[in-house]
């Protein structure tokens, strides 16, 4: 049985993270298919699946694999396209489904959506041009939403509520994975830098070291860190008193993380060197690794399980539905 993905489901995906997948940029020409898909390519009862969709989202696949120095195949476009057409079966079939079942999606909804999405964005017009991107209008974008939301009701309706998550089956899927659920030591620090011009040579560099060492006297004696990083530091964090934030060894570069992870909390370094300048750093925070508990994770696992009996649950009921439908398919 093949994968079955709601388009916009992958759009919704994209959208939340734009900077996930390069996409091809709207300017740029698509390159032309190596099969010919004909004007109608599947019926659904009474139902229409025109290629325009079909043949949007091939091509987008076609260069995606192109990017990668995977050029497809005649063979390999024909099953893609394939995949497409069964896909867009099974989100037709729950489509018409959720219309029997009285399902509405009012325009007032539709747009409601749509702006919960352009939230997403800076702009409108950063919005559209991802659209472009992804060689979809505004209008057509309408379209897929609204068929996501007829799909989303008629799941929430007659599958969502056919699935339960025994406590049982959470434990479980804990025991079997606790890798998953551990995590490093972490540590939060801040950071002064201050930067030296190799041109003026070992004079220049000895004049900012003594000035750091005025800096690093008046903390000693009890001058608030951030407030010094916040005036004598030229790290870009400098207005945040110069904090990095918690981070795991592996996070951060061996200069910082090296020491940060064998000082103590409140604890503040000797001036050392890196190619960016003179640093002093000052452990403000740690949080042990280890294993997180059951408890702590029960409900992300229930959700998890109960997504993915969903996925499947779904699966089934479009091939429930497929066994009572007249499809026809032209390719």
């Amino acid at each position: 049985m093949k994968r079955f993905i709601p388009l916009v489901f992958i759009f919704s995906v994209f959208f939340s993270n734009p900077t996930s997948v390069t996409w091809a940029h709207s300017g740029h020409k698509h390159d032309a298919l190596k099969i010919k898909l004909p004007e109608v390519v599947a019926k659904v009862n009474d139902h229409d699946i025109k290629r325009d969709l079909i043949t949007r989202e091939l091509k987008k696949a076609v260069e995606q694999y192109k990017k990668r120095g995977m050029a497809l195949t005649v063979d390999q476009e024909k099953s893609a396209a394939k995949t497409l057409i069964e896909d867009e079966i099974g989100r037709t079939l729950l489509v018409l489904k959720a219309k029997e079942s009285g399902v509405k999606v009012s325009e007032k909804m539709l747009l409601a959506r749509l702006k919960e999405v352009k939230s997403k964005f800076k702009s409108d017009s950063i919005f559209e041009h991802r659209l472009a991107d992804r060689g979809m209008t505004v209008d057509q974008y309408k379209q897929e939403l609204e068929i996501d939301m007829y799909m989303d009701q008629i799941i929430k309706k007659e599958i969502e509520p056919k699935i339960k998550v025994a406590e049982k089956d959470s434990r479980d899927y804990y025991n079997k994975n606790k890798k998953k659920f551990e995590s490093p030591e972490k540590v939060r620090a801040s950071i002064m830098l201050l930067k030296f011009n190799p041109s003026k040579g070992k004079a220049g560099e000895q004049a900012v070291l003594k000035k750091f060492e005025s800096v690093l006297d008046q903390v000693k004696n009890g001058s608030d860190f951030g407030a010094m990083a916040q005036q004598h530091s030229q790290d870009s964090l400098a207005s945040k008193g110069g904090d990095l934030g918690f981070f795991t060894q592996k996070q951060m570069l061996p200069a910082f993380s090296n020491r940060a992870f064998k000082m103590k909390v409140g604890e503040v370094s000797e001036i050392f060197r890196t190619g960016h300048g003179f640093h002093v750093l000052k452990v403000t925070d740690k949080k042990p690794g280890g294993l997180s508990p059951f408890e702590a994770e029960k409900a992300k696992i229930e959700k998890f399980l109960t997504n993915k009996k969903i996925s499947q649950a779904t699966r089934d009921y479009i091939e429930t539905l497929k066994k009572q439908a007249k499809i026809k398919t032209y390719f």
